[in-house]
């Protein structure tokens, strides 16, 4: 009696990636500020900056009570989470701090272009 050959087994495909949406997303923002050309040498301007700080940061926190109360009543937008965010980036007390809440806003702005881009679809 003669054994039938051991079958090869074939390797298994590893299902195809499904392309990132924000990878398209943070591509035209990278083009985007390609284009921007230089910004000024300071992060908040003015003869007294930091006046300009505590009054983004109090901006900021008038922003966020406001974004609670929008919030309580469901009517929360990306809107007011953005200047809440904008001012408070630029209320920070450091570079890093600023830096900080900029990467913060940035991504708000990602998720809310991948928000409208989802909306099409």
């Amino acid at each position: 009696m003669t054994t039938a050959p051991a079958k090869k087994a074939t390797p298994r495909k590893a299902p195809a990636r499904k392309a990132d949406p924000l990878a398209a997303v943070l591509a035209e923002v990278q083009a985007a500020a390609n284009e921007v050309g230089p910004l000024p040498p300071h992060l908040v301007g003015g003869v007294y900056p930091e006046r300009g700080t505590d009054a983004y940061r109090k901006r900021g926190e008038e922003w966020a009570i406001i974004n609670a109360d929008r919030g309580e009543v469901g009517v929360l937008g990306v809107d007011g989470l953005a200047i809440e965010v904008a001012f408070a980036a630029f209320g920070g007390r450091t570079p890093e701090e600023i830096r900080k809440g900029l990467v913060r806003l940035a991504s708000l702005a990602v998720a809310a272009i991948g928000q409208i881009d989802g909306e099409g679809k």
